[in-house]
């Protein structure tokens, strides 16, 4: 869509995920319910998540959600701005992947997967694998909106 340069969903693309999401729905409630990683740790990898695709919907709301559940506003602010120097290597290293996974439209390189599902284990890493998919699905939907309010001709600021 001319002028408009964040990713968004075509029928194809959102059908294509919905029925991934909806597969994966029982082990998503399941990752949700463990207490694997915490809720303030989930919201941290939503936003990263949500920093390379821009829906300022999901930055929004999941920074409301994050500061509920104790996240500082500065560790919000340096997720938001991709600086992940200062977090400590059990939460960098799932950001980070966070980030790279986004960037490549969840198609990671095979190495940077490996090391992450062998940093976390496999139940720690499929739950974070299950919030990145489903943030990555709101963040898209998000944007979709936006692109076609831009479309239509409504201009937004970020």
């Amino acid at each position: 869509m001319h002028g408009f340069r964040k990713r968004f969903y075509t029928p194809r693309t959102f059908f294509h995920d919905l029925r991934e999401v909806l597969s994966e729905l029982p082990a998503f409630k399941d990752a949700a319910r463990s207490g694997r990683i915490s809720r303030a740790f989930a919201e941290k990898i939503m936003l990263a998540v949500t920093q390379v695709n821009g829906c300022r919907y999901c930055a929004y709301g999941h920074t409301r959600m994050a500061l509920k559940e104790g996240v500082a506003p500065g560790e919000i602010e340096e997720i938001l701005s991709a600086e992940l120097g200062r977090f400590p290597e059990e939460e960098a290293v799932a950001l980070a992947f966070a980030q790279h996974w986004a960037e490549t439209a969840g198609q990671p390189d095979p190495e940077a997967e490996r090391r992450f599902r062998e940093y976390y284990g496999p139940a720690v890493s499929a739950d974070i694998l299950h919030w990145m998919r489903m943030i990555n699905m709101g963040n898209l939907m998000g944007n979709t909106l936006d692109a076609v309010l831009h479309r239509l001709g409504f201009r937004q600021s970020s």
